[in-house]
């Protein structure tokens, strides 16, 4: 009879551990999905099990057991299948403290039970009202830009070898040579002579139609930025064969995310700039995207970026698939 309790047991205790488990990774198949200016929710194949109805919505969220949304100015939590989980009669986003939802009516704050969905006693707020909602707009908390400023290089990081090809460059009355991040810039009077390059040891001299002004690594390769009297930037190989012709405002390769960002005027209004962001896959989707994280698509793990519209994340899979129409 022992024996019979403590298998009885264990077996449900597994139960509820693989029910756990496969809840949550049914939860990190949804994706926020927005179709015009309303919000529902989808799965990494684009199949929608919440129809676009809500001014906005979350991330699924552990905390609250649901997704948070916004209709009508109001906010709610719902489950997968559009029920509520908790009315849509707050003012701001339903936060879970000591196992209570907290609620503000646009009076107050109050505790609501998890359970009945009742009122309870007032909430006495703190200084940090903690809302922990996976919210769809702002910063995402995976990915911070931190902004600093790379050191410059000096004579004192050059080898013999880069100061033997700096040495047709040392007449400071012919030539200029200005330090850069991780390049040397060499000016004569108002000319534009190239740049040199200690980490791969190479000079690219500049011709009366085009300047090399900058260079960086991309998936182990050097390349090398472009410019011409235009002012508008392209962007060549090692080897000086063109990979990018000279059209665009910015180029920027991101080496850890495999991501190239490119932005050119718009035809239709040269003050306006157009943005695009070519995916690992050499896909290209207009807009620029960041890395979200990852989610579950057939079994598989799944790369998911986002773009911020009107304030709002808007997502694509690592394929270029969209989620927003």
């Amino acid at each position: 009879m022992k024996i019979f309790d403590t298998v009885s047991r264990f077996l449900l205790i597994l139960g509820i551990l693989v029910s756990c488990q496969i809840f949550s990774q049914e939860q990190e198949k949804y994706i926020p999905f927005r179709k015009g200016k309303l919000w529902g929710i989808c799965d990494a194949n684009k199949f929608i099990v919440v129809q676009p109805q809500y001014d906005s919505i979350s991330w699924y969220d552990a905390s609250v057991g649901g997704f948070h949304a916004q209709k009508n100015d109001k906010y709610g939590i719902i489950d997968r299948n559009a029920t509520p989980v908790m009315p849509f009669i707050s003012e701001e986003p339903i936060s879970v403290i000591n196992d209570n939802y907290v609620v503000f009516d646009g009076f107050g704050y109050y505790n609501y039970s998890m359970k009945t969905k009742m009122r309870l006693d007032p909430f006495v707020q703190h200084d940090a009202f903690p809302v922990n909602d996976r919210w769809n707009r702002g910063e995402d908390p995976f990915y911070v830009n931190n902004n600093f400023k790379p050191a410059i290089l000096q004579w004192a990081d050059l080898d013999e070898e880069d100061l033997l090809m700096m040495k047709p460059y040392e007449d400071q009355s012919v030539y200029q040579i200005n330090f850069k991040y991780n390049f040397l810039e060499i000016i004569s009077k108002n000319s534009h002579i190239g740049i040199y390059i200690p980490k791969i040891k190479k000079l690219y001299k500049s011709t009366p139609e085009i300047a090399y002004v900058g260079w960086q690594f991309y998936k182990e390769k050097p390349y090398i930025l472009t410019t011409n009297s235009s002012q508008l930037f392209g962007m060549t190989d090692e080897f000086s064969k063109e990979i990018f012709s000279i059209k665009y405002a910015s180029i920027s390769m991101s080496d850890t995310d495999n991501l190239i960002f490119l932005s050119e005027p718009d035809p239709k209004d040269l003050k306006s700039l157009i943005f695009k962001t070519i995916f690992p896959n050499n896909k290209i989707l207009d807009g620029t995207f960041q890395p979200h994280g990852i989610v579950t698509r057939n079994g598989h793990a799944f790369k998911l970026y986002y773009t911020m519209i009107n304030g709002e994340k808007n997502y694509a899979g690592e394929d270029g698939t969209l989620y927003f129409e």
